[in-house]
């Protein structure tokens, strides 16, 4: 068999594995197993599979890239914290596959022009990936009308993108894991620190949150500030004496946590010891705060890589002039547990939840097996 006709579907085929199985063990992606992923490999050698010029030959023209879109806000840092982190795992991924990439913002800075029209018009790019929490009507539009494969990344579908290819992490689900755990400690007052503004990802964590906290019959107390460092610690020096008075908080992202932390720290109450406390986005900076502050893990690695798999397969599907269906994909997270929340669990009811877990330690998905998605749609 030669190189060229050799494909990821042929090597799950003789493997009898999926497509996304066999992309993460070429891509040597730590979501599979050891030996899974040598016996992938092992039958890729041995049928003469070259994943870069595969991968290349997928794209339907001759510039072999593709373009990502930022969020306009992307080098605030309270946006570039996960943005950034899930960039690099799209980097990695499209790089691996021996494709180029051109990145950019959806709207050019100077001009005032649309950049997906630019880049689309003068054939620059194959497919698009859209970090864009609203794209441009004008742009999905545009994007459909000329067949052009996007896949819309991290941000939960709207009522626009019905229309388009969406993967995204499942944010009430992450909420819920932080009130279960909370509540598993003995937490039964509980403060929730929310983020101002009508962002979808952020009112899922909270209504996750509080559906599991309403089905324990926990009390919630809300607080709300901008998803920053600054606002989050200004707030709790203004409310400091509520936040005291809360047994397990939960902030929605990690910023807003260490602001939290470092503020009530400052009025002289611990960590964990008298209060526990909850992050999320798994960023770096969790481990560099102390306590090192647990924080419910979006997975990254993997939704990067089924970004790049879900978009290659509509290239492919187009270059054939084979219409495809749209998708949504949810995948599940975990909560990485560290210090700020690991001392004895306090009197209350118990949950179903690990209580057992090691600082540094997942939960949410079966031990040694990768977080779970939903999927929606054709395949893969």
């Amino acid at each position: 068999m030669q190189n060229k006709q050799v494909t990821i579907k042929d090597i799950a085929r003789i493997a009898g594995v999926s497509f996304s199985t066999v992309s993460r063990c070429l891509n040597d992606s730590p979501l599979v197993a050891e030996s899974t992923r040598k016996r992938i490999q092992g039958i890729a050698d041995e049928i003469g599979f070259e994943f870069n010029s595969s991968a290349r030959s997928l794209i339907t023209s001759q510039s072999g890239t593709i373009g990502i879109i930022l969020p306009e806000n992307f080098t605030v840092v309270n946006v570039n914290v996960y943005h950034g982190m899930l960039m690099n795992n799209l980097r990695t991924s499209l790089e691996k596959a021996g494709v180029d990439l051109i990145v950019t913002y959806e709207e050019n800075h100077f001009t005032g022009k649309n950049n997906i029209f630019q880049l689309v018009s003068r054939n620059k790019v194959d497919g698009l990936i859209l970090l864009v929490e609203n794209p441009n009507l004008q742009s999905l539009e545009f994007l459909n009308a000329r067949q052009v494969p996007y896949v819309c990344l991290h941000f939960p579908p709207e009522k626009h993108l019905a229309n388009a290819d969406v993967i995204y992490t499942d944010h009430i689900a992450g909420g819920r894991l932080a009130a279960e755990h909370l509540i598993e400690r003995g937490c039964r007052k509980l403060g929730m620190i929310a983020v101002t503004g009508t962002h979808l990802e952020f009112k899922l964590r909270e209504q996750g949150f509080r559906e599991a906290a309403e089905e324990a019959g926990c009390e919630v107390v809300r607080f709300c500030s901008d998803s920053s460092f600054e606002s989050a610690r200004l707030m709790a020096e203004k409310h400091i004496a509520q936040l005291k008075q809360c047994e397990g908080i939960f902030a929605l992202n990690d910023l807003m946590a260490i602001g939290i932390m470092k503020t009530l720290q400052l009025h002289g109450t611990r960590i964990p010891e008298d209060v526990l406390l909850v992050g999320y986005d798994d960023s770096e900076f969790s481990h560099y705060v102390s306590p090192t502050l647990s924080s419910i893990h979006q997975p990254k690695e993997e939704l990067a890589v089924l970004a790049c798999e879900r978009l290659f397969y509509q290239i492919e599907k187009v270059k054939k002039g084979i219409p495809v269906s749209r998708k949504k994909i949810s995948i599940q997270p975990d909560l990485e547990i560290r210090e700020s929340s690991t001392h004895p669990p306090r009197s209350g009811t118990q949950s179903n939840f690990r209580s057992d877990s090691p600082p540094g330690s997942r939960s949410g998905s079966p031990p040694g097996r990768p977080p779970q998605s939903t999927h929606s749609g054709d395949n893969p």
